[in-house]
């Protein structure tokens, strides 16, 4: 009898064991799973019922209260481009990363900061109808575990995009709404990258 208890609870050990050890294996995936749900959705070309000349003059307007730099003015063929300014900086980056971009999971090391671009196509629909697309560039330096660091372009979700299309919508539309009180990162004002600046891999220290 005290043979079979002595069975009886070695197996219910192993069973313990061998429950906690799956769980255990299963988390990474989980979190695997779970950073995989976060895919792009980016928005759709609006035509607005306005004239070409109106709609790039007030991209440009709303591009430039919202804090950007314009690098790029064709009017010609269509594109409004800004200079990249970042938007994060420090330990969050990762975490703010996962909030408009898909981060690969291959790409090990630490996020240092990250940065976007934006870019606005216009297209000429009728004399009195317009096509705009809003299209981003966000990057972000990582540094490897070597100490190497690098830019890494990223995938856009849509957060940037669908931002600065709505501001355009609400202004062609008279439907603007008064600033609301900043808080955290979102609400900081864009700090714009040093053209200066090196973007090439660089060694900390030097």
């Amino acid at each position: 009898m005290g043979s079979k208890l002595a069975t009886w609870h070695g197996m219910r050990i192993f069973i313990i064991f061998a429950l906690a050890l799956m769980l255990f294996l299963c988390r990474p995936a989980a979190r695997t799973a779970n950073a995989q749900t976060q895919k792009p959705s980016l928005p759709d070309p609006v035509k607005f019922l306005n004239k070409y000349e109106h709609v790039a003059n007030t991209v440009r307007e709303v591009l430039l209260d919202m804090g950007f730099r314009i690098e790029l003015d064709d009017r010609k063929s269509g594109r409004i481009v800004t200079r990249p300014y970042e938007f994060i900086t420090g330990s969050l980056t990762a975490s703010e990363l996962d909030k408009v971009a898909v981060r690969r999971d291959t790409i090990t090391g630490n996020w240092l900061k990250a940065q976007y671009s934006a870019e606005v196509l216009l297209e000429i629909i009728s004399p009195t109808e317009t096509m705009v697309t809003v299209q981003t560039t966000i990057e972000a330096l990582n540094r490897d575990v070597d100490g190497t660091e690098k830019w890494i372009r990223l995938e856009s979700i849509g957060t940037f995009e669908r931002r600065i299309l709505g501001k355009i919508s609400a202004k062609l539309l008279g439907r603007e709404t008064p600033p609301e009180e900043r808080k955290g990162f979102w609400g900081k004002s864009p700090q714009p990258v040093d053209p200066r600046r090196p973007r090439f891999p660089t060694v900390p220290g030097k």
